[in-house]
């Protein structure tokens, strides 16, 4: 029999036995399930296939192969990873479309409107498999809700741009280098997301406070550790940040 391997994320814990992950089960595994059968079924591969769940409770994924690195280190600031993670977000939100939620499905983030696709809901490196610097899946599907396309595309362009101020550790780039890798994001993925992305960064990531501060009340100690160690306070810079260069990324879009 494997042996087992553990994981350590931002919140959970996983052990890999195999191909197979086990993974301890949120409210939302069921509705998760269901969506991660159906990207299947419609031919998207670049997410875990559902196996169930064990006898401790917990659900059971298939491993993507692959590596998933918590920052973009200077080798994975390619136009190559960046192009590949827009258009793996792509064909996630295309395959999703006749996907069909259920009155009784708990999705751990509100369903916000348009409903136009299931977003990923937390589409950053750290949930990015890649294979020889190529973007060839998605994982932890733990934040996927219903919503509109640019909602998801905003938080995806945050994290890989990335559009983060020289205080937060994983920014990198200046405000114009960081507004053509939006572009360029934008543009692979296609599917009429452009410029507009810019302005919603800062409502998904006021979004993601509240939701923090939530958790933090209910007493979710993984997210009052995550407070405890600024994550939110550089939410709220990156947030000023994106507002003080808004015209100088939007400048990126009009410079194609």
């Amino acid at each position: 029999m494997a042996e087992w391997q553990e994981f350590r994320g931002g919140v959970n814990i996983v052990r890999r036995q195999g191909d197979v992950v086990h993974r301890p089960t949120s409210p939302a595994a069921s509705a998760i399930h269901r969506l991660l059968r159906h990207l299947h079924d419609r031919g998207f591969h670049g997410a875990p296939e559902p196996r169930g769940f064990d006898a401790d409770g917990n659900e059971l994924l298939t491993f993507l192969d692959g590596e998933v690195h918590d920052a973009l280190t200077p080798n994975l600031r390619t136009v190559e990873l960046l192009a590949s993670a827009a258009a793996l977000l792509l064909g996630l939100h295309d395959a999703s479309l006749t996907f069909r939620p259920l009155p009784e499905d708990r999705w751990l983030f509100p369903a916000r409107q348009p409903a136009e696709v299931m977003c990923h809901g937390d589409a950053a490196q750290y949930n990015c498999v890649v294979k020889s610097g190529v973007a060839v899946g998605f994982i932890d599907f733990d934040t996927a809700h219903p919503g509109p396309r640019v909602w998801d595309v905003a938080y995806a362009v945050y994290r890989f741009a990335p559009l983060q101020g020289p205080d937060n550790p994983e920014s990198f780039g200046t405000p114009q280098e960081q507004g053509r890798r939006v572009a360029a994001f934008c543009r692979a993925y296609g599917a009429s997301v452009g410029a507009e992305v810019i302005d919603v960064v800062p409502d998904r990531l006021q979004a993601l406070i509240d939701f923090m501060r939530e958790q933090d009340a209910q007493g979710n100690e993984a997210f009052q550790r995550h407070i405890a160690e600024g994550h939110s306070d550089l939410y709220e810079a990156d947030i000023r940040y994106v507002r003080a260069h808004r015209d100088t990324l939007h400048a990126a879009f009009q410079a194609e």
